[in-house]
């Protein structure tokens, strides 16, 4: 085995293909290997015998799960046939060995060390998330919020994109659209409402564009364009939206919000936007006050609180979401219209 962190990233590839319940030649592995092994900047593996390494590593551990074999595999012609045994849906689907607990424990260590660094807070879900990891399934004490099913597929090597200074080549597919592919130099990654979002410039445009990450289809380094770089400053590229969308050719608004009283308490913990405004009008309520571009996202915001928080200005905002409220009971009276038509006849 090359080493331990290539060969666990090979692992992972090769069960995603056997946990489709197909089977593969080892041609066929290697090169789905080194495709994602490419872009993440990780050697590829050239040897038959490297493959069978990693075939029989995996099944030493089957075979110490379960006392069988976990990858089988058929003769038909000159061909050899790979796939997973009837029954075994993923090599990850089980409990930690007290190994890879104890593993799991030193890393816990290691991060527990940086404890007290500035902007660290997140290292207490962190560890809490080992923690229950390392209890087991039957043993759960919180359930952590993760991303949408789509993010991962292309998060990590999104990541070292934008770390690495890379251009990348995607397939991207808007909603009822067809899947186009572009060139992008990718700058950012954000998480909004558990999806996350990429943030790039498309060749040959000049402009920030937001994809998402569950819409695209394949992402692959492109070593023909050289990279060009961005002059937005993302710490504070979101400080006048709400959200992930920048609408073209809007103006940053004074938004001013009245809530019932008990959104005060709300507010302060979760904020609409981290630069609101909040202040207390006692028995009245309160009132927010943010300085942002209308979107989409701060209109479906806002109508979460439903008839607990009203917009007093602008005027055109008050509209929309009168307007949206509007068609909200129309669509209720037409479906309690249709329901009496139905029991009627």
């Amino acid at each position: 085995m090359a080493n331990t962190k290539d060969y666990s990233m090979r692992e992972m590839v090769l069960d995603r293909c056997f946990s489709t319940g197909k089977e593969f030649t080892r041609e066929q592995l290697m090169a789905i290997v080194n495709s994602e092994l490419a872009q993440r900047d990780m050697l590829p593996i050239r040897s038959r015998n490297t493959f069978i390494q990693d075939i029989n590593e995996m099944n030493s551990k089957f075979s110490n799960l379960y006392g069988v074999d976990g990858i089988v595999f058929e003769d038909r012609g000159r061909k050899r046939y790979y796939r997973y045994r009837d029954g075994i849906e993923s090599i990850y689907n089980r409990e930690l060995s007290a190994e890879e607990v104890e593993k799991l424990h030193e890393v816990r260590s290691l991060l527990q060390g940086l404890r007290g660094m500035v902007e660290m807070d997140w290292l207490d879900q962190m560890t809490a998330r080992f923690d229950q990891k390392a209890m087991g399934a039957n043993h759960t004490i919180a359930s952590f919020e993760d991303g949408t099913a789509g993010d991962a597929k292309h998060f990590l090597s999104l990541f070292n994109a934008i770390a690495h200074k890379q251009v990348m080549t995607i397939e991207y597919q808007r909603f009822g659209l067809d899947s186009k592919e572009r060139v992008i130099y990718p700058y950012y990654l954000k998480q909004y409402r558990r999806r996350w979002y990429l943030f790039a410039t498309i060749k040959d445009h000049d402009f920030i564009t937001c994809f998402s990450l569950d819409r695209i289809l394949s992402a692959a380094q492109n070593h023909k364009d050289p990279f060009i770089e961005s002059s937005v400053d993302f710490n504070h590229y979101f400080d006048d939206i709400v959200g992930v969308s920048h609408p073209d050719n809007e103006q940053v608004e004074q938004i001013v919000l009245k809530g019932d009283k008990w959104l005060e308490y709300y507010f302060r913990t979760l904020p609409i936007h981290p630069l609101q405004q909040l202040e207390s009008l006692g028995e009245e309520g309160c009132r927010v006050m943010l300085s942002v571009i209308i979107n989409n996202e701060l209109i479906q915001e806002l109508a979460f609180y439903g008839d607990h928080l009203r917009v007093e200005s602008p005027k055109r905002l008050r509209e929309k979401m009168a307007e949206r409220a509007q068609d909200q009971i129309d669509d209720y009276r037409q479906m309690e219209d249709f329901g009496d038509n139905l029991e009627d006849n």
